[in-house]
């Protein structure tokens, strides 16, 4: 009976130990593609799944409407904007700054023209390039963003500027009391010799492609208007009078009175920097408009990296990338 009760663990054990090993040797054999576990073959070592593909930015961008495309992309890095005469430094109080202004002015021009004939002639070819009618198109949209801004017509404000800007005149004009209602014309340009004797000159006219992105970009145009401008604002309210009567019942006719006073107009002559832009998208051609207002370039913008001396257009792209950044 010791025996026999012997042998049951002695039984399990070896039971036991047959099934570790064959265990084992499955696990070694399934690594080795033995023939002994041929049920495991086929199977891979690694499930790796599969990442779904993704669109490229061309594809993204064919399913924007228009409507949903960018507009306020920011003025470009690198505009050169130059100052009216008294405002540069002195040649003799301060020549190597005032020097160095004059040196980014034709730097800039000149590359500038050359960026601008690669967009149109070659990256876009067959594209205007509409430098007769830059001055004639910033006159125009200037006129109606002051004239729809005066009127409260926040509709046509919005197909003249661009969304950051529009916006901005929105919330002005909602801010307004109801009973207000401002006013504003363009008296006369003045011709100065600032601006060519013309009223308007083109400081600036920049065109950029967008990256992988064909036949699309941005150009944007920075001019300088020198005018005499009036605005003002008049204020009333309405008060109803009661007129009229007919036979066997009584009608009442409400009219409305404007009672009000109104404000003289003030005028003064203006000096602005305004930036227009066109957007092309995928082939088309958005309508121009007003991206804001912008100042000179002044001596303390010549620290900025795309005017620093000595630097390739890959640093400058990094230290603007890096400034942008760490903000």
């Amino acid at each position: 009976m010791a025996s026999s009760m012997a042998k049951g663990p002695l039984f399990t054990a070896a039971r036991s130990k047959t099934t570790v090993s064959q265990l084992y040797s499955c696990q070694s054999r399934f690594f080795s593609q033995s023939s002994q576990c041929s049920a495991l073959r086929g199977v891979p070592q690694k499930i790796s799944m599969k990442q779904p593909p993704q669109p490229s930015m061309k594809t993204r961008g064919q399913k924007l409407s228009r409507s949903d495309l960018p507009q306020d992309v920011g003025l470009l890095p690198g505009t050169y904007v130059k100052s009216l005469w008294r405002d540069m430094p002195s040649i003799f109080q301060q020549p190597k700054p005032r020097l160095r202004l004059e040196w980014l002015w034709l730097k800039s021009g000149f590359q500038n023209f050359l960026g601008l004939l690669a967009y149109c002639k070659w990256l876009n070819k067959g594209m205007p390039l509409h430098l007769k009618k830059r001055r004639d198109i910033a006159r125009e949209l200037h006129q109606n963003m002051y004239s729809a801004f005066a009127d409260g017509n926040v509709d046509a404000l919005r197909t003249i500027c661009c969304t950051g800007l529009a916006n901005s005149l929105a919330s002005r004009i909602f801010n307004r009391p109801k009973e207000t209602k401002a006013t504003w014309s363009l008296d006369k340009y003045n011709r100065t010799p600032a601006t060519y004797l013309t009223g308007i000159r083109v400081m600036s006219d920049r065109a950029t492609q967008i990256p992988d992105l064909a036949d699309s970009g941005v150009r944007q145009i920075v001019v300088r208007i020198t005018s005499r401008q009036s605005t003002g604002q008049s204020t009333g309210q309405s008060t109803g009078q009661s007129t009229g009567q007919s036979t066997g019942q009584s009608k009442v006719a409400k009219s409305a009175v404007r009672v009000g006073s109104f404000e003289r107009a003030k005028q003064q002559d203006c000096t602005e920097y305004v930036v227009i832009q066109q957007f092309r998208w995928l082939g088309q051609d958005e309508d121009w408009r007003i991206w804001g207002l912008t100042t000179p370039t002044t001596v303390e913008d010549l620290s900025d990296p795309m005017f620093l001396p000595g630097m390739s257009l890959a640093e400058r792209i990094m230290a603007v990338k890096e400034r942008f950044g760490g903000q």
